[in-house]
């Protein structure tokens, strides 16, 4: 009969505070994703505008010789790996940000959890 009692109190508190902590994590989940596409839209909008033309001094000349070609070649790769590296960067700091998302979302849903256990064991 005890057993009983605590059974339907718990079934209330559940369905009572469950659509609401659906509701909660929805939209944490909803604005983290909202979040990370403006992040990532607005950055690569920011370099974008950042880019500035090289100046005449430095861009490398085609010349007949081996050397010229070859010294253009490594710029290029050079520049090539720069992209990438930068392009890691940009990843890494997004799963930081994700990282972090999940984990307060996980700490919120913690404490939805312990608050309901605290009115059960008022209850």
């Amino acid at each position: 009969n005890k057993v009983c009692k605590c059974l339907k109190m718990f079934a209330l508190i559940f369905f009572h505070f469950f659509p609401f902590c659906f509701l909660f994590l929805i939209g944490l989940i909803f604005a983290c994703s909202c979040l990370f596409f403006l992040l990532s839209f607005f950055s690569e909008h920011y370099k974008m505008s950042r880019k500035i033309p090289a100046a005449a001094s430095s861009i490398p000349t085609p010349s007949s010789s081996p050397a010229g070609g070859q010294r253009s070649i490594q710029i290029t790769l050079h520049q090539e790996k720069e992209r990438e590296k930068e392009k890691e960067e940009r990843k890494e700091v997004m799963l930081q940000m994700i990282m972090q998302g999940i984990q307060s979302i996980l700490m919120k849903t913690d404490n939805i959890e312990k608050r309901m256990e605290n009115i059960e064991k008022r209850t």
